[in-house]
């Protein structure tokens, strides 16, 4: 889930960057000559074009499938990959990505950066001609508000419904340099991945106030500043519209606006067949795939994406499946490459289930670390269940332990096909081990509001996406806890299996100070075995970049890697 702009400038040693490197398995003579592999699919796919080929002015139509409520993504309910798809087009974000993963100040907010040799001390030079909508300038005073509130230094921290504190909480202090557009970071310790903090930036009044900051950007967008902006909802064709910032201090955007409309996911080939929308993410529909892939005027991008579809499992405390063994249990029961398979061959893509939760396959030290715990053996899984206490009385029927049954709340949202598909191959697995499972289907625009990220389920299939490069981007999912709730309760942020380990906790604070790109490989694999030890997001496969996209589109689709440049989206020339 990453995306931004600007000049490319040197990045220093401090930041790691798992440059573009081979990926696992591949086929030699035996597998099969000739079979693609993950590794022989690019890294992006945008129809990249110059700015001075493309029509200017016009709207870009962009399909998505849900119509979110929070656009605070620092809040626990703006951790959504399509809030940040709208976010990043009208709010601060200093540094941009290439498609290597490579880091460059985007000179539109940060002309440069400076960190210390022993990698305490952070300097950024601010664009003194960027400003909020409001007029006000963008200072120092805005990143050390954000670094306040979601470090959770302030006396009031729990009011804050702060999804993810990870990096935030390593910096000691935040200082005016030079002057107010020149902000020094001092670090606790090196921290490798620095650059994937403040994206996006919001202004120091929505960070200092917990009643603007839980809820100032439900539905609305008060303050912005980005190549887009003066936001629309519209809650009855729910749809957001970004228009071109007029006040915009860098180069000026193409397109007059970018309209996101909301359909649901089994509707979106069809409005996009009908000319309505101009492009969305397709993934592995394989029906909507057929449906478009011959359609005169539109293709289908093939690139490698910054994400992967994963079983998510509630293990929290009191939870049926709080015992690491009964999930374990659980995941051998599971034909991982069978859901694969299933889900993948349709859009004509590998069905290779190696994931890595840190590294994708494009990076340098991408490997795969399930042996002994993503095999599919449902003896085992049977055993492993009876040695856990989960018993059977007689063949068929539901294992129950103390009296109580051995039954999953699976839940799924309602407009997905593979969604149910992955639910009720899995269904029929467990059963044969005894497992019960009952699927509940949920509206869409609640699925992760009111089920997931509250905790209301045992397991459910969905994607985690990552808004940059860094294997510690993925933290934020597998550590904590990051607080206590108004209730006293245990805040698990954006943590949804509810649960971790110390070593999980310590590693990945080990992985944030390896500044060496083998040793950060080596340890984000560390992390990736640790998180399989205790079945976290157990991985289906790495997602598709599968865009539907017009032939005429520019600069846009699988960027995978790399940051979009919201600017330099448009029509080609006719």
């Amino acid at each position: 889930m990453r995306i931004r702009r600007a000049a490319r400038l040197a990045a220093p040693l401090m930041v790691v960057a798992l440059a573009a490197g081979a990926c696992g398995g591949g086929g030699d003579e035996e597998d099969g000559v000739g079979e693609e592999t993950l590794a022989d699919i690019p890294a992006t796919d945008i129809n990249p074009t110059e700015r001075g080929e493309l029509e200017e002015g016009g709207s870009f139509n962009w399909g998505i499938n849900e119509y979110p409520t929070q656009y605070n993504m620092a809040h626990v309910q703006g951790n959504l990959a399509n809030v940040q798809r709208i976010a990043a087009a009208v709010m601060p974000i200093p540094v941009d990505f290439n498609e290597n993963g490579e880091v460059a100040a985007d000179e539109d907010y940060v002309t440069e950066y400076e960190l210390s040799e022993d990698g305490l001390t952070l300097t950024f030079t601010l664009n003194p001609d960027a400003v909020w909508s409001n007029g006000e300038p963008i200072t120092w005073e805005d990143y050390e508000a954000q670094v306040e509130t979601l470090g959770g230094n302030r006396e009031n921290d729990s009011d804050f419904e702060i999804g993810d504190k990870s990096g935030y909480e390593l910096i000691e202090e935040v200082s005016e340099g030079e002057d107010e557009y020149q902000v020094v970071f001092q670090f606790e310790s090196p921290y490798a991945e620095w650059a994937r903090l403040f994206e996006p930036l919001y202004p120091k009044e929505i960070m200092e106030d917990p009643e603007e900051f839980n809820s100032a950007y439900e539905r609305d967008f008060p303050v912005t500043a980005g190549p887009f902006g003066d936001v629309e909802f519209d809650d009855t064709r729910e749809t957001i519209t970004v228009n071109r910032n007029e006040d915009w201090w860098g180069e000026p955007a193409v397109l007059d606006s970018i309209i996101f409309h909301h359909y649901a996911n089994d509707a979106l080939s069809g409005v996009m067949a009908n000319g309505e929308i101009d492009g969305y993410y397709l993934g592995y529909e394989a029906a909507q795939f057929e449906e478009l892939r011959d359609l005169e005027g539109i293709r289908i991008t093939r690139g490698i994406d910054n994400a992967y579809r994963h079983i998510s499992i509630n293990g929290g405390e009191g939870r049926l499946l709080e015992d690491v063994e009964v999930r374990n249990a659980l995941v051998h029961a599971i034909d991982r490459s069978a859901l694969a398979e299933a889900t993948l061959s349709g859009v004509e893509w590998p069905s290779d289930p190696t994931v890595n939760r840190l590294i994708t396959s494009t990076q340098t030290g991408f490997q795969d670390n399930s042996e002994g715990y993503g095999e599919y053996d449902p003896e085992l899984a049977a055993q492993m269940l009876d040695e856990a206490g989960w018993t059977q009385s007689g063949e068929g029927e539901t294992r129950t332990r103390d009296g109580e049954e051995l039954e999953i709340h699976w839940v799924i949202p309602s407009d997905l096909q593979n969604t149910r598909d992955e639910a009720e191959v899995a269904q029929a697995q467990l059963q044969e081990i005894g497992v019960a499972v009952n699927i509940e289907s949920v509206p869409n625009t609640a699925y992760f509001e009111e089920y997931i990220v509250p905790g209301n389920y045992d397991m459910t299939t969905f994607v985690y996406t990552k808004t940059n490069p860094f294997g510690g981007d993925s933290a934020e999912n597998f550590t904590g806890p990051v607080g206590e709730t108004d209730e006293g309760e245990v805040n698990w942020g954006n943590n949804l299996a509810f649960f971790t380990t110390d070593e999980l906790n310590e590693k990945f604070a080990e992985l944030s100070e390896a500044v060496d790109p083998e040793d950060y490989a080596a340890i984000a694999n560390e992390i990736d075995r640790l998180l399989w030890e205790q079945s976290m997001a157990v991985p289906l496969f790495q997602r598709p970049g599968t865009f539907a996209v017009r032939e005429n589109v520019a600069n846009w689709g699988a960027n995978g890697l790399a940051s979009i440049v919201y600017e330099n989206i448009g029509f080609t020339a006719e």
